[in-house]
């Protein structure tokens, strides 16, 4: 029987391929041989769109949160019902998996706190490293601590939900990785790639040289592209909340 993962794709910008993160899910469990084993159902969060509470609990179910270029803090319209959600689904019992923006919203869900990061920016492909109760956690099967990850944000989770494990961190982010009971949510981006990056830091370009000052000028913008890799350990994070879902990781 296939697993059934609803994905509330909360992307707010298009790259200039006209793709977002349905379409670098889709094509993520596709790379890893798995697109003929699930029911990928996506929904527009922009639009307010979200699925039953019933169905994402039901056995067998699983919900993907995804990124968005915003702060889970920001007043958007779409965000309180999401939270909402996301605090009835996990009481529910569903198996949840937050990346990015959704690690935030599923923080802040279920009572973290999230904040912008005094540190500045974390962008690239960069080494994150496994708590050892991140050593244990199936999400992490096939993940060696201080493999690569692709990662994009300004804010981060500074105080984890009241029963929380952290499973993940690097010296810029305390918390990249959490869970509580089947809810994870984690920082970086298992459905990147290299061009997906690309486009990203290309589409963000002016705003990273001339507002953020994390990029000098469109030389250090290039030189940055060159330092993306593909992160195929961080990929198998996908592949494991699908065992999580079905309750093979057991």
């Amino acid at each position: 029987m296939k697993s059934i993962i609803h994905l509330i794709d909360v992307t707010d910008f298009t790259l200039s391929d006209a793709t977002k993160s349905a379409n670098w899910f889709e094509e993520a469990f596709r790379k890893l041989g798995l697109l003929d084993s699930i029911e990928l159902i996506a929904y527009d969060g922009v639009a307010g769109k979200l699925p039953a509470v019933a169905e994402a609990v039901r056995g067998g179910s699983g919900v993907i949160v995804t990124g968005s270029s915003g702060a889970v803090f920001e007043e958007k319209p779409w965000i309180p019902p999401l939270l909402n959600f996301l605090r009835a689904a996990h009481g529910g019992g569903a198996a949840i998996l937050g990346v990015c923006f959704g690690h935030h919203a599923l923080a802040a869900s279920l009572g973290g706190e999230v904040q912008w990061n005094v540190r500045g920016r974390e962008m690239g492909t960069i080494p994150i490293y496994l708590t050892a109760e991140g050593k244990r956690s199936p999400l992490f099967r096939g993940f060696t601590s201080g493999d690569p990850a692709h990662l994009s944000h300004r804010t981060h989770v500074v105080r984890l939900p009241a029963g929380a494990v952290r499973l993940a961190y690097n010296q810029m982010t305390p918390t990249q990785a959490f869970h509580i009971g089947r809810s994870f949510g984690v920082q970086p981006h298992p459905e990147f790639t290299p061009a997906v990056l690309r486009q990203l830091t290309e589409r963000f370009g002016p705003v990273l040289i001339a507002k953020e000052h994390f990029l000098d000028d469109r030389e250090h913008l290039a030189n940055f592209i060159e330092t993306f890799r593909d992160t195929p350990s961080a990929r198998l994070i996908l592949r494991n909340f699908l065992d999580i879902v079905s309750g093979a990781e057991h």
